[in-house]
């Protein structure tokens, strides 16, 4: 018992862990009950200029599916990224009671965040109209071309005549009107809801048997009940926020400036965007994924003007045993490429390089040595540290490539020709193991935000070490990663041939 104790306090001291650290350990911005919600999921984590720590994900409420469904998209900030978490819910509807499930609600899901180098903290989410998700989001941009400029287009409750538009905004609100300029006695205001002659529209709230609550609350164009609503396809809603995450601003939606109207789904790629120079400028960059030609890619949205404008990048094409690339993850490397990280189809996390900013990328190619679970998210940061002398970064993800299970975090260091080896992993947990989020807190160590059970997130924090491995420092004991399988093995030998191959 006492070597045990002994071996706990050589790691925490190793680790730079105040021991009364120990007994408390981290706090999760999101355990069961956060909100008054049961179920989050899809988190993401980032630290801030100012040390701070801003985290968001998934209200699942009572359920754990995607849309269509009710869900809205929760915030938490702290201090320092291990207690004091202030939580607020900056994307919200209420068509339907919070914590009623329901396939006809409307819904924001799957965020992402990134800071600009003035403070400005960005959200970026996916917004469906009520009853819309993925599985049968139309194609469409959304929008009506008037004069040249793109507009939100409009329809009446019950039609599929899309025959006016949201205008622009002036003094917080903005006009509706018919494609031909005609005017017409609705405006909306910045959180797109709905009025009639300058009066607030309303309609009742549903719980999830579709009956009245009782509640009587605003429409918004984002309901299929109000008198105007959206075409049904994704949103793209960005809000920010300038004191680190505790209010945020009325939502933008970026539709007009970057979907195609040829592409059914343009959405989030969940975790992290990130903030880059280019030219002397910088560039604002969130990772996103269509499937216009009825496969899945990655590619960009970025911003160079601080955010007021975002246009859109090329698509990421695929190498021959990759079917897809999705949710993706960006780092940056010393010479100033960017790489992108993808969840794609199979069994090897894919990688892609950019020179000119995100804006075009070489071909997907699968990374041999990011073994695990296919089809599911993937985190990856860049960090301050170093391995003999060599640049650090980090990945999170499932190393079961029988399903979403037993996470660990892969150390890797950036060598000549932005060459990276994987040079050790650190098991976080055995059993279940999805959605991911890192980020490297103001002392030095690292926060993983994770899902450890259907719609549960856990929080945890590691220590990198000298020689570049990672230990727990927040108190957990190491973990023994699970006994690799037949077919875990089988893969392990085809990618160390391919790896050979390669070279």
């Amino acid at each position: 018992m006492k070597q045990s104790l002994s071996f706990l306090l050589t790691v925490l001291l190793l680790a730079g862990l105040p021991l009364g650290a120990l007994a408390a350990g981290p706090v999760n911005p999101f355990e069961r009950g956060a909100l008054s919600c049961e179920r989050f999921r899809i988190p993401a984590l980032l630290t801030l200029r100012d040390g701070s720590v801003l985290a968001s994900a998934d209200l699942r409420w009572n359920h754990g599916t995607d849309a269509p469904q009710n869900l809205d998209v929760a915030a938490a900030a702290s201090p320092d990224g291990y207690d004091g978490w202030v939580t607020s819910v900056p994307c919200r509807l209420d068509d339907y009671a919070d914590g009623a499930g329901s396939r006809q609600s409307a819904a924001y899901i799957d965020s992402a965040l990134l800071q600009s180098e003035s403070g400005r903290v960005f959200l970026l989410c996916d917004l469906f109209l009520s009853g819309v998700g993925y599985p049968n989001a139309q194609k469409g941009s959304g929008c009506l071309t008037v004069g040249g400029n793109r507009h939100v287009a409009l329809a009446q409750k019950g039609s599929g005549d899309y025959g006016c538009y949201i205008a622009d905004f002036d003094g917080g609100f903005a006009p509706v009107l018919q494609k031909d300029g005609g005017k017409t006695p609705y405006s909306v205001d910045g959180e797109y809801r709905l009025y009639k002659d300058g009066v607030l529209c309303t309609m009742a709230q549903r719980n999830e048997n579709e009956q009245p609550t009782g509640r009587t609350v605003a429409q918004t164009v984002f309901y299929a009940d109000a008198d105007l609503h959206v075409f049904p396809t994704p949103f793209l809603c960005l809000r920010h926020s300038d004191d680190g995450g505790r209010t945020w601003s009325a939502p933008t939606l970026l539709n007009p400036m970057v979907k195609k109207d040829g592409e059914a789904f343009l959405g989030v790629c969940p975790g992290r965007g990130t903030a880059v120079q280019v030219d002397g400028r910088e560039r604002l960059i969130f990772p996103v994924y269509s499937n216009e030609k009825r496969k899945e890619h990655a590619l960009t949205v970025y911003s160079d003007d601080g955010g007021l404008t975002w246009s859109r990048g090329s698509d990421v094409k695929n190498a021959l045993l990759l079917q897809k690339t999705s949710e993706s993850q960006i780092v940056s490397l010393p010479d100033g490429t960017l790489r992108l990280f993808s969840r794609n189809g199979s069994h090897f996390v894919s990688f892609c390089d950019s020179a000119d900013g995100g804006v075009r990328w070489t071909k997907a190619q699968p990374d041999w040595a990011l073994r695990g679970t296919k089809n599911c998210m993937v985190s990856f940061i860049n960090t301050s540290k170093t391995v003999d002398g060599k640049p650090v970064v980090l990945c999170s993800m499932g190393s079961n490539v029988k399903g979403r299970a037993d996470g660990v975090i892969r150390v890797g260091v950036v060598g000549g020709g932005n060459r990276i080896d994987w040079i050790s992993a650190c098991p976080v947990n055995v059993g279940f193991f999805a959605y991911s989020c890192l980020t490297e807190l103001s002392d030095g160590r690292f926060a993983l935000l994770f899902e450890d059970e259907a719609a549960h997130l856990c929080y945890r924090v590691f220590a990198l070490q000298a020689d570049g491995t990672l230990l727990p420092a927040d108190g957990a004991a190491p973990v023994t990663p699970a006994k690799p399988s037949f077919a875990d093995r089988l893969l392990a030998l085809f990618a160390k041939c391919m790896q050979l191959f390669s070279r």
